[in-house]
C-alpha cells in the first residue's frame, strides 16, 4: 500500500532537487563586502595621501598603522604637504631628522577608534606622541590642531582615518623647528653652547638669527663657549611674544641676566639690544614651548 514506483520517486525528488540548486544560486548571487584594509594600507590606495604615506614610510610607522591598534589618524593630504615650505618638507624626511618626523606623524595619532560624530568642541585628545590636540567644531566643521577635517570616517580594519587639509607641528619644540627651517648655524651655536636641553623646555620667545646673519658677524661667531652662550642667550626671552603682543617701545627681559631687548614698531618690527639691532623678517613660527621670530642679525652683548 505505501510502497512507490521508481517513477513516481523520481517524479517528487526533480522539484525539491530543482528548488535547493535556484535557492544555491541565489546564495552565490549575493554581492560580498570587500575586506577592509589596514590603515597603512588604506592610505596606500588613496592617490591623495601618497607624501604621507611616503613619509610614514621614512619614518619605519608603516607596520606600526598595519597593527590591530585601533588606532585614529588625521591624515594630512598632499596639498597640506605641499603648503609646508619645500626645504621643511625636504628636511624632514631625511634620515638624519627622523626622530622629528616620527613626533610630528605621531602626533597625528590619536589611540582608539573615534569617529567624527564623537568629537565635541573643546575637546582635546591625546596623541600617541603625547601632545595634546585641540579639537574645535563650529558650524559642522571640525577641525584639529587647527587643520580642517576635510574627509571624516574612512573604515580601516584597525581603525579609522580622517582626511585633512594641514599638516600639524605643534608638537615640534623650538629646537626641532630650527632644524627642518634650516637655521643650521643657530642651531650648531645652540649645540656648542650646550642650551639644546633648555630651549626644549619653558615657555620661551627666540629671535633667530638667519645663517646670512650668522656670517655676517664681524670676525665671526665667538668660538669659545662662555661668550657664545652670553650671545645665544640675549636672543632669548622667558615667556612666549607673539607679534600681536608686542607694542612699541617694549622691554623683553633676556635670559642673558640684567639685559633687555627693546621693541620698536616704526617700519616693521624691529629689536635692539646694548650694541646693536636687528629687524624681525619672519615673525611667529609658532612652536609646542613658545614662538620664533626670525631676524636679519646677530644681536651682541
Amino acid at each position: 500500500m505505501f510502497m512507490m514506483t521508481r517513477r513516481a520517486l523520481v517524479a517528487l525528488t526533480l522539484p525539491v532537487l530543482a528548488s535547493t540548486l535556484v535557492a544555491c544560486s541565489d546564495d552565490d548571487d549575493t554581492p560580498t563586502a570587500p575586506a577592509l584594509q589596514t590603515i597603512t594600507q588604506t592610505a596606500a590606495a588613496t592617490a591623495e595621501l601618497s607624501t604621507l604615506v611616503t613619509a610614514l614610510q621614512a619614518a619605519e610607522l608603516t607596520t606600526t598603522l598595519n597593527g590591530t591598534g585601533p588606532f585614529t589618524v588625521f591624515a594630512p593630504v598632499n596639498s597640506a604637504f605641499s603648503a609646508l615650505p619645500s626645504d621643511v618638507v625636504t628636511r624632514l624626511l631625511e634620515t638624519g631628522n627622523r626622530a622629528i618626523l616620527t613626533k610630528v606623524l605621531t602626533f597625528h595619532v590619536v589611540p582608539g577608534r573615534i569617529t567624527a560624530s564623537q568629537l565635541r568642541d573643546g575637546q582635546t585628545l591625546t596623541t600617541v606622541e603625547g601632545t595634546a590636540l585641540p579639537v574645535s567644531v563650529a558650524n559642522g566643521v571640525v577641525t584639529v590642531g587647527g587643520a580642517r577635517v576635510t574627509t571624516a570616517d574612512v573604515e580601516a580594519s584597525n581603525g579609522v582615518v580622517h582626511l585633512i587639509d594641514g599638516v600639524m607641528l605643534g608638537s615640534l619644540d623650538i629646537v626641532d623647528n630650527a632644524i627642518i627651517r634650516g637655521f643650521s648655524s643657530l642651531v650648531s651655536a645652540v649645540q656648542a653652547a650646550n642650551l639644546v636641553t633648555p630651549l626644549r623646555g619653558g615657555s620661551l620667545t627666540v629671535f633667530a638669527p638667519t645663517n646670512a646673519a650668522f656670517a655676517a658677524i664681524p670676525g665671526g661667531a665667538p668660538s669659545d663657549v662662555a661668550t657664545l652662550t652670553r650671545v645665544l642667550q640675549l636672543h632669548v626671552v622667558g615667556s612666549r611674544a607673539l607679534s600681536s603682543q608686542l607694542s612699541n617701545g617694549q622691554q623683553l627681559p633676556t635670559l642673558l641676566t640684567g639685559t633687555s631687548l627693546t621693541v620698536g614698531l616704526t617700519g616693521g618690527v624691529r629689536v635692539t639690544g646694548p650694541r646693536n639691532f636687528a629687524s624681525v623678517v619672519a615673525a611667529d613660527v609658532v612652536a609646542k614651548n613658545g614662538v620664533i621670530h626670525v631676524i636679519d642679525t646677530v644681536l651682541l652683548p
